[in-house]
């Protein structure tokens, strides 16, 4: 094989390398947003994802949370793991979240 043969291949092989690493960064930050957008919508906790081997069943079995902050009946916080969506609308409107903290 000559050696203008062989560098043609490596060249091939390198653009096809750099093809497929863009199609897996580009993959990779679609799949980041979901997940992301997952786990907003579900109010899901950073200690939910680093329990091992409980479900959410058995999850469901320690005491709720105290809520933090509450703006209706079915808006509030406890103050843990991402905020809802609510929270964040209330700080772009450069409202302090404080407005909202429950006193008991």
């Amino acid at each position: 094989m000559s050696s203008t043969k062989l560098s043609e291949i490596k060249s091939k092989i390198a653009e096809l390398q750099k093809e497929a690493d863009d199609i897996i960064r580009n993959d990779r930050l679609a799949i980041i947003k979901e997940i992301k957008d997952k786990i907003e919508n579900f109010n899901i906790t950073i200690e939910e994802l680093q329990r091992k081997g409980k479900t959410a069943k058995s999850a469901s079995t320690k005491s709720s949370s105290v809520i933090k902050y509450k703006k209706s009946e079915t808006e509030y916080w406890v103050g843990r793991g991402p905020k809802p969506g609510w929270v964040k609308d209330v700080e772009k409107r450069g409202e302090s979240i404080e407005q909202y903290r429950v006193t008991e």
